[in-house]
């Protein structure tokens, strides 16, 4: 029987409660099971038996299923069960008796216990996580589809964008060929011009010849622009730093306006605080600043108007040189001053004339003054127009700047009649080549040239360069973009062949960017000239680059070191034989060095260098690799060794520098030398 019910110490009575709770609503024996909240998991069960016959040796064996399935003992005269912390669920607590003799009883006793779950832990608690689970779930759900429809969108935006940018591109490249297209055709346009102009003696007609010429200059200009902004979006503007004097740079630029000046009787005037002022300045883009600034001036100025360039120097925390363009033309609404400066951006002008443009002349003017970290304002000018301030801060470089002149245009005719022309025996006239894939260009280029040289033409590079082995030009003259051979790979052939490197090059392009006369400039060309171009300027070039060529091979030879066929005629070339015979007596050793070289002459390395520079063009590395690769032709044209003997012969470790070299040096390899020089 069960006696009692004790919970953390204290016995539990029939029917009260217990923090809410009445755990013995009946007597202990009576009640099926107990229950008891969480809380209450520590509790004590006394258990008694009706055996009256030495109780004290009674004992009592007990199961709790649920929790364990053996049956444990309590020692003799022991009647209390303890249990704690309980795990929350439901148990039957099974007891039997054992008498003083060991005899179990049959009857077990049973007793329900309820331990109910805290509130976290119960069912409806179980379903609000469910609930919460399916819920965080859907929320999850719900984030990473609008995460995905939101990259999904990016993604479409960044396509549109790129899409958008691709058409943008294409224009922009349509529009660049275009500009590139035009140049040639302009060419045809300008160059005829100003020799029709240079000839013409009626007013009348030279008069339309000129609004011809203008026209044809102002679509030059707008073409230039374009290109400048084209490159400026691909690859940033680059800044070419050298030093010169700005004031009279600025004066010849403003000096190219006189003309537009007076045929819209315009005050144009131009002012220095200082009479001359050295500094460092990127002239092109100064120069197209300037143009800018002065072209929108007298655009927007009426008849009669004023337009004036300042220059000042202003010395301070920052020292820096301010070129002000004022005007008083139509002016600037406030609501525009800050937006005009933006690329295609353009103002409103009512009742104004000609005020159509391109939107980009300004912005431009912005890019190339941020190049030079100068700041360019608007503000109004007194009583009606406006005022340009451009600040550039002073710098200094040690590059000398090679400002353009401005180009004096002829309107007079020839001194030479042309019966003396004809007279004349054109056999004795330098022999120009002209290569250009246009045929009207090349017919121009014949035409302008011949009265005073013979002129030869080809459409392509492969064609120019076998008419150059053939006929030996005096100049050539080549356009940069050809099908095939382009101009630079033509200029880099002919001044890497010792049959033609004396000749001259002019480089004709419609390109204006500077990477693309360094290129041509690093391949050895001798002039650079851009499309279109004065022509009179062209002849006068050609005639300097010709009369130059011709001095140099006069008078300026140096003397090409060959192994043992140097004659003597001076300390200098006595110094030259004796460094052939030094390197040809160690001809095959490839430890050869400079020092050892310059120790046999008695000299400095250094001193060595510069004179073996002056005296054949070469540094001493290069003199001693062409006295090995000329033995070596000699080898391969006279004797019956393979090439990597001869290589080693001449000192060469590794046949595959000495072929490269050989190449460089005689333009075809070893191998084919000897196929067709050998003996």
């Amino acid at each position: 029987m069960f006696s009692s019910l004790h919970l953390f110490g204290k016995e539990i009575e029939v029917g009260k409660e217990y923090d809410g709770n009445v755990i013995l609503p009946e007597d202990l024996n009576t009640v099926k099971r107990i229950e008891l909240d969480y809380s209450q998991s520590v509790f004590v069960l006394e258990v008694g038996s009706d055996n009256f016959n030495l109780p004290e040796k009674t004992a009592y064996m007990y199961r709790l299923d649920g929790f364990n399935d053996e049956w444990l003992a309590l020692p003799a005269g022991m009647n209390r069960l303890t249990f704690t912390n309980l795990a929350p669920g439901k148990y039957v607590l099974n007891v039997k008796a054992v008498n003083s003799d060991g005899y179990e009883g049959t009857e077990v006793s049973r007793l329900g216990i309820i331990v109910h779950p805290p509130f976290w832990l119960s069912w409806w608690a179980y379903l609000c996580y469910g609930f919460l689970v399916v819920l965080a779930l859907l929320l999850a759900r719900r984030h990473i589809l609008r995460r995905e429809r939101e990259k999904f969108h990016i993604r479409q935006v960044e396509q549109e964008a790129a899409k958008n940018e691709e058409i943008s591109q294409m224009k922009f490249r349509f529009f660049t060929n275009i500009s590139h297209e035009l140049r040639t055709p302009l060419t045809l346009i300008v160059a005829p011009l100003e020799e029709l102009l240079a000839k013409e003696k009626d007013e009348s007609r030279k008069s339309v010849l000129m609004l011809m010429y203008r026209n044809a200059k102002r679509l030059l200009t707008l073409v230039n622009q374009l290109l400048d902004f084209r490159k400026g979006e691909m690859s940033g503007h680059q800044l070419s730093l050298s030093e010169g004097d700005i004031v009279s740079y600025i004066r010849e630029v403003c000096n190219s306006f006189l003309l537009m000046a007076d045929k819209k009787h315009i005050q144009f005037s131009f002012f220095s605080g200082v009479e001359s002022f050295p500094m460092a300045f990127d002239a092109d883009k100064i120069g197209k600043v300037v143009m800018n600034l002065l072209s929108n001036a007298f655009k927007y100025t009426p008849d009669g108007g004023r337009v004036t360039v300042m220059l000042e120097h202003v010395e301070g925390e920052r020292e820096t040189m301010e070129i002000k363009v004022s005007d008083t033309g139509i002016g600037i609404p406030d609501t525009d001053k800050e937006r005009i400066f933006e690329r295609f951006y353009q103002t409103e002008h009512k009742g104004a004339g000609e005020t159509t443009g391109s939107g980009i002349g300004l912005s431009l003017v912005r890019d190339f003054v941020g190049l030079h970290d100068g700041t360019v304002e608007v503000f109004d000018n007194i009583g009606t127009g406006s005022v340009f301030v451009v600040r550039l801060p002073v710098k200094h470089v040690d590059v000398a700047a090679e400002l353009s002149e401005p180009v004096v245009e002829l309107y007079g005719g020839r001194d030479e009649p042309e019966k003396m022309t004809e007279q004349t025996d054109r056999n004795h006239f330098p022999l120009l080549l002209v290569v250009d894939d246009n045929e009207d260009f090349r017919t121009f280029m014949k035409h302008s040239l011949e009265l005073q040289y013979r002129v030869k033409v080809a459409s392509n590079g492969e064609e120019a360069w076998k008419m150059i082995q053939e006929k030996q030009p005096d100049l050539v003259i080549t356009d940069v973009m050809m099908p095939g051979m382009d101009g630079n790979e033509l200029c880099r052939l002919i001044k890497s062949d010792k049959r033609t490197s004396h000749i001259p090059v002019i480089l004709l392009t419609a390109r204006q960017a500077v990477e693309s006369k360094v290129r041509g400039l690093k391949t050895g060309v001798d002039d650079y000239v851009t499309k279109p171009f004065n022509m009179i300027v062209l002849v006068l070039r050609i005639r300097k680059l010709i009369e130059l060529s011709r001095y140099r091979q006069a008078t300026h030879a140096v003397i090409d070191p060959a192994p043992s066929d140097i004659v003597i005629t001076s300390l200098d070339e006595k110094l030259i034989e004796k460094a052939i015979k030094y390197v040809e007596k160690n001809i095959s050793r490839s430890d050869l060095s400079v020092e050892e070289l310059s120790r046999e002459l008695g000299m400095s390395r250094v001193h060595l260098y510069k004179k073996l520079l002056q005296i054949t063009g070469k540094t001493p590395i290069e003199f001693i690799r062409v006295i090995r690769l000329k033995r070596a032709a000699q080898l391969l044209r006279e004797s019956q060794l393979h090439v990597s003997e001869v290589a080693y012969e001449v000192g060469f470790n590794n046949p595959k520098y000495f072929s490269r070299y050989f190449k460089e040096e005689f333009g075809v390899l070893p191998s084919a030398y000897q196929e067709k020089e050998g003996k």
